[in-house]
């Protein structure tokens, strides 16, 4: 990405063109003028920097006590030290070029318009960079874990004990049966570095908007959805466990659903690493033709390095 090497010029090389720009415009229609779609922080721990690089370290800490005779001395542990993740920020940029009789004569404010569409491009495209995380989770194309691993695995490790490995990934449709698996998962299927059940809290059931519908009729149904009879009726939620659904075009399979735990852990494992938001800058392009360069950069990395806290249904 870059400054465009073609100048934003006049364009009216023709007559129909002159006309219409002698004209008063009533309107100007331009749909990629509109709000950026910004849902990476909805499925991602956010957190900004100020290092060129930052580093994740994996340990395992205490084990369990241990029965001491009277006299005897207290059983000393210590605690395990594991590998590291390093991230470091990286540049990306997007810009435009504008004739200096652009500048005069323009009659639609288009340099305006498309500083406008700058920022979004900018927004959007680290969005989009980000989701490759959850696009890509069975796959270590774009990063992976303490353990080596893509995301969505079937056997992933402890540091200590290197015996017990757990799955967080189902590769199966949404259904109350799939889903209700999610849930087993967060609340007996996570295990801590030791090796020990890691019960977690699911905050948000994540999905392509094809299945968005299905989503809210899951977390929010107050008998068994799809079902015609009563025998499993409850008073409250049928799933009662306060799960929100969310739907994103991000997530580009129509088959995609994750259920994820609270972005805002520590321990959440999907993070970008943002070093600089999206800046403007307008300077003269230095080569005498009168234009101006627009342009704009921003500093951001991502990936993960614990995987618990997300269980991937399908992608």
């Amino acid at each position: 990405m870059g400054v465009s090497s073609v100048p934003v010029g006049l364009w009216f090389d023709n007559t129909t063109n002159k006309d219409l720009l002698k004209t008063g415009i009533r309107a100007y229609f331009d749909n990629t003028d509109v709000t950026a779609v910004n849902d990476h922080p909805k499925m991602f721990k956010t957190v900004s920097v100020d290092q060129y690089e930052v580093r994740d370290i994996r340990f395992a800490g205490l084990g369990e006590m241990s029965q001491t005779g009277d006299g005897q001395p207290a059983v000393l542990e210590t605690p395990v030290m594991g590998t590291v993740k390093n991230y470091q920020q990286v540049k990306y940029t997007n810009g435009f070029r504008v004739t200096d009789m652009m500048q005069k004569y323009n009659k639609f404010d288009a340099v305006k318009r498309w500083t406008r569409n700058l920022k979004k491009t900018m927004i959007e495209g680290k969005d989009k960079e980000v989701f490759k995380v959850y696009n890509s989770a069975s796959a270590t194309t774009y990063c992976s874990g303490f353990d080596t691993l893509a995301l969505a695995s079937a056997s992933h490790t402890c540091l200590y004990d290197t015996d017990v490995t757990y799955s967080n990934y189902l590769n199966a449709d949404l259904t109350t049966a799939a889903y209700e698996s999610a849930l087993k998962y967060f609340y007996s299927g996570i295990y801590s570095d030791r090796g020990e059940i890691l019960p977690c809290v699911p905050k948000k059931l994540c999905v392509n908007p094809s299945l968005i519908v299905k989503a809210w009729q899951i977390t929010g149904a107050d008998k068994k959805p799809f079902e015609m009879s009563n025998t499993n009726y409850k008073p409250d939620q049928y799933f009662g466990f306060n799960v929100q659904p969310f739907g994103t075009i991000r997530l580009t399979s129509s088959t995609s659903w994750f259920l994820i735990g609270n972005t805002a852990d520590d321990d959440f494992g999907p993070t970008v690493f943002t070093g600089m938001e999206p800046d403007l800058k307008t300077e003269d392009t230095f080569d005498r033709t009168g234009d101006i360069a627009v342009y704009s950069a921003q500093h951001f990395d991502y990936g993960f390095s614990v995987p618990y806290k997300v269980y991937v249904g399908d992608l």
